[in-house]
């Protein structure tokens, strides 16, 4: 991307990342219509990577990095899938917290999100993780 691309981009920003109930989630900075994908550009060529629970384990690796990939990964039947860009430029959307009664919903198991219905300006965007994540994968308080 150039800068004329990057300011070009700066249109298309309705989220960031800030301090909710449930600890840090994303927020809205302005309306998100409904079916909108708010988090578009935070990696739109990128593609997931398949370690499984055992790989993960094994690995050569700190504790905390592996402990990222299991709060940030959703795990789908034993598999976690992990961004081809690594763990240390999380997209956004791994920030987003859970609820029951979702503004946001995946069709792609978590690949991306559109807005289940209008959301406003301020208003925490959430998704439920039970859609495409294995209920075990995160603790509800």
């Amino acid at each position: 991307m150039n800068k004329k691309q990057f300011l070009h981009s700066l249109r298309d920003v309705y989220t960031r990342l800030g301090k909710g109930k449930h600890g840090i989630g994303i927020f809205a900075v302005r309306e998100i219509p409904k079916g909108v994908d708010p988090m578009k550009r935070c990696d739109p060529y990128g593609s997931a990577i398949e370690v499984s629970e055992a790989e993960l384990e094994a690995a050569d690796a700190p504790e905390e990095a592996k402990r990222m990939i299991r709060d940030f990964c959703a795990l789908q039947k034993g598999v976690y899938h992990v961004p081809d860009y690594g763990i240390d430029a999380v997209d956004k959307s791994y920030y987003m917290n859970h609820s029951d009664t979702p503004n946001m919903t995946t069709k792609d198991g978590g690949e991306s999100f559109v807005a289940l219905r209008n959301i406003k300006a301020g208003e925490e965007l959430t998704a439920n993780y039970d859609l495409y994540t294995e209920a075990s994968h995160f603790t509800r308080k």
